[in-house]
């Protein structure tokens, strides 16, 4: 499978087949601040997993979508068995400087999100500069640790990969992201450029 493709599914989508959720929360990053959608990302971005420079590039497309959200639409077409389609609901939300996105499986290829992907909502922090976008996954073992030291509220699934779900209400999940520590929980996922 193209690295791309597997490195943003396990990070946004999970493994169809038993495998585990990136960390998902209950609420949506930024209630409290207001949730909209950052016209700045309408277009199509190319790009790949910044730590397998080999990777060939995918395609991420934002565009209006219902509600004051954005659609976004993966997409990976190289011309072989991994070719396939992702469509993302999403909203964006600032809090404390910090861009954030809460993107929320609606399709993927020609199936409606099912199980627990269908109200997962998955946060991810991002950075614009200029014609660069970079996308940042929470990084589970460390927001485990938040968990278990009372930094955040959450549930952790037994087992070495269990899900972690963020269960702190709106309020409080907004403030802590807020602050500029949040952001030591998040990692690199990809890097893509406009097109």
């Amino acid at each position: 499978m193209n690295p791309l493709w597997r490195g943003l599914l396990l990070a946004l989508v999970a493994l169809l087949l038993g495998g585990c959720l990136p960390v998902t929360s209950k609420s949506p990053l930024g209630t409290t601040a207001g949730l909209g959608a950052d016209r700045a990302l309408y277009g199509t971005w190319k790009g790949h997993n910044p730590d397998d420079p080999k990777a060939k590039d995918g395609y991420l497309h934002f565009m209006a979508g219902k509600d004051g959200a954005l659609t976004a639409a993966l997409v990976m077409a190289d011309g072989g068995n991994d070719d396939g389609w992702t469509i993302f609901r999403v909203k964006t939300a600032r809090l404390g400087g910090q861009n954030y996105l809460n993107a929320a499986m609606a399709f993927d290829k020609d199936a409606a999100a099912e199980g627990k992907l269908k109200d997962a909502i998955i946060p991810l922090a991002y950075v614009l500069r200029g014609d660069v976008l970079t996308l940042y996954v929470l990084d589970e073992e460390k927001v485990k640790a938040a968990v278990k030291a009372g930094k955040l509220k959450g549930t952790i699934e037994p087992g070495d990969s269990g899900d972690v779900t963020l269960a702190d209400d709106p309020a409080a999940l907004d403030a802590f992201f807020a602050k500029p520590e949040a952001m030591g929980l998040f990692k690199a996922m990809l890097v893509l450029k406009r097109v």
